[in-house]
């Protein structure tokens, strides 16, 4: 192993080369190898999902897809064997398991950074650069919407911003809202609030260069100095929204010592009312992944306890925003004064001929709890009713043709109610068909037939379908289905 980085598999920068090898010491060429090696994948499991779908074969799919626990307490986290899910002929991340939220592809390294943050049912959380969202995600899934736990998931930059929504959506947390603001402007919104943060910051993201070149034409150490700068003034106000008690979590994708142990020390210095309970520096040589830095700190004072915060007053509410009604918990209200891209789950949204169900609606984890909302809107119900689920097989070949927007033929004997009456106000069923002989009253069923279906796989929702007749007519949004 020559030690030229020029010469090895990655050509990185001479500048970069040689800090690393008097940061790393002996550990250098093991830095260096590991660096030519490809990069690992990880994925989360989204466990909320998982409780509130026990027909989903979770025990099977793990051994089929021969996934290995990473953090062995945690049952959520697992690396993955991309050479052997190709060979079964399954492409992570193009699967309907994903597409239906059941995990979430994350860096194996990344995971490594929430564990730490003791998060609890009921804590008030932040993620304040969260896009894409990875971490935003392994924080709800700590959170209990009935324990009174709430996430606002915050990327400044906007396009960012839209696609940690569209995550978010995938998954089906309700506990959650999605903005877009300055960290100066949430401080002044929320100062001393947050129970845990977490400042995933912007960095010069040198542990990305195994797997994205366009990381190293980006770097120089001009760079590394204005990240660091950028990176003060966001703990700044950060550290300005941690209540007494409270725990933050600062992290970066880099190595390098003025984003990492610098900010550590400058944290510690400007804020003496914290005290550090100790960090984590991962390398291509000595993790599974690409690389990650956290250092943990705590707020002096009493921590929120489970007592303060009170259950008994939690609801369910309904907010318009953008053409959309979502239904959130009440324990989220206090984020209604910031420019939000989602507040919970979407239920409605505004179409050509009025309104009509969200796909957000599909994915939400308690849905088969709403059923006395749905019938309960703010406006005017959709004309179209939900009447139908369709449970189909993983192994079946229409959950490819659903997800590449085609339509299905569909019996109806496969059919089963959704969560509200026809028409008529009966339950869609099998025993319907036989109310009654008469043709008078066939014909009327055969009308009250029509209807939107949750289309599933392996009890998995992916989306809805308009049936009609025996066939499911597909309603999985354009810009998200497979491309054939």
């Amino acid at each position: 192993m020559k030690e030229n980085c020029q010469e090895n598999h990655i050509s990185l920068p001479e500048e970069f080369c040689e800090r690393m090898k008097i940061r790393l010491g002996q550990d250098w060429e093991a830095f260096l190898e590991a660096g030519s090696m490809p990069p690992k994948r990880g994925l989360r499991l989204n466990l909320q999902k998982v409780d509130a779908h026990p027909d989903f074969p979770l025990k099977d799919w793990k051994e089929n897809w021969k996934l290995d626990e990473l953090i062995k307490e945690s049952s959520r986290e697992y690396l993955c064997d991309e050479e052997y899910l190709q060979s079964i002929g399954v492409q992570i991340g193009h699967d309907a398991y994903h597409e239906a939220g059941l995990y979430y592809i994350q860096d194996p390294s990344a995971m490594s950074v929430v564990p730490y943050m003791e998060i609890r049912p009921f804590d008030r959380c932040l993620d304040l650069c969260a896009s894409p969202g990875g971490k935003s995600l392994q924080i709800a899934d700590r959170l209990k919407t009935e324990e009174g736990g709430i996430l606002l998931s915050n990327e400044f930059i906007m396009e960012r911003a839209k696609n940690l929504s569209k995550n978010v959506e995938r998954m089906g947390y309700s506990h959650v809202a999605v903005s877009s603001c300055s960290a100066e402007e949430l401080e002044e919104h929320f100062p001393a609030f947050f129970s845990r943060i977490l400042v995933d910051a912007p960095c010069s993201g040198e542990g990305m260069f195994r797997k994205n070149p366009e990381a190293i034409a980006d770097w120089s150490l001009e760079k590394v100095s204005q990240c660091a700068g950028l990176q003060r003034e966001i703990l700044d106000h950060a550290l300005g929204m941690l209540r007494e008690g409270g725990l933050l979590a600062y992290s970066t994708c880099t190595f390098s010592e003025e984003e990492n142990e610098g900010m550590r020390e400058w944290i510690l210095d400007k804020h003496p009312e914290l005290s550090f309970l100790g960090e984590r520096h991962l390398y291509f040589h000595n993790s599974v992944g690409e690389g990650q830095y956290f250092a943990i700190f705590r707020k002096q004072g009493n921590d929120l306890k489970r007592e303060d915060v009170d259950t008994s007053k939690l609801s369910m509410l309904w907010e318009k925003k953008a053409k959309k009604y979502f239904y959130y918990p009440s324990s989220l209200k206090c984020f209604l004064p910031l420019p939000l891209l989602r507040i919970g789950v979407a239920v409605l949204e505004e179409g050509k001929k009025g309104w009509e169900w969200s796909h957000s609606l599909s994915h939400a984890i308690d849905l088969p709890k709403w059923g006395e909302a749905l019938t309960k809107l703010p406006e005017k119900s959709p004309e179209t009713k939900l009447l139908y689920r369709l449970s189909l097989s993983g192994e079946d070949r229409r959950v490819e043709a659903y997800l590449n927007g085609q339509e299905i033929a569909v019996e109806k004997e496969e059919l089963r109610n959704f969560l509200m009456a026809d028409r008529k106000g009966k339950v869609n069923n099998k025993e319907s068909d036989k109310e009654s002989d008469k043709e008078s009253d066939k014909e009327s069923d055969k009308e009250s037939d029509k209807g939107l279906a949750l289309c599933a796989c392996d009890g998995l929702p992916l989306g809805f379908g308009y049936y009609r007749n025996g066939r499911l007519r597909n309603l999985y949004p354009k810009g998200i289905r497979f491309k054939k």
